[in-house]
């Protein structure tokens, strides 16, 4: 009995692990129909929010490699995306996704490569 009240123990502390509600950015290769049918290739940054999940999506649009982080200041959530040089000469959609978790912040300011950059569109489904 001892035995299988430790498994079960473990197995809630795991799953209450990967459940984690901490404000988080991920680059997704597998973009949603949703997510694909708001991106405007015409445009270099877009923010798209999911109204029923609460997540949010960068898109931003290079012909570089991107690397992106999150940093949190009072209530403004700032999105620093840095660029490395390759030789690439094709223009690609760099998606990310911003889980929010029980973080509130009013305020979103995007960097590229240390620059405060407008969003050229905000939309959501």
């Amino acid at each position: 009995m001892r035995k299988l009240f430790s498994l079960l123990l473990m197995t809630v502390i795991i799953l209450a692990a990967c459940n984690s509600s901490e404000l988080n950015i991920t680059e997704i290769q597998s973009i949603s129909t949703k997510v694909q049918e708001k991106i405007n290739t015409d445009y270099t940054l877009q923010l798209i929010e999911d109204s029923e999940k609460g997540d949010s999506y960068i898109v931003f649009h290079s012909l570089e490699t991107v690397k992106a982080q999150l940093e949190l200041k009072e209530n403004i959530l700032i999105i620093k995306l840095d660029s490395i040089p390759q030789e690439n000469n094709e223009l690609k959609p760099h998606v990310y996704k911003i889980t929010r978790g029980d973080t509130e912040y009013d305020t979103i300011n995007v960097l590229i490569n240390g620059q405060a950059t407008p969003l050229d569109s905000v939309s959501a489904f």
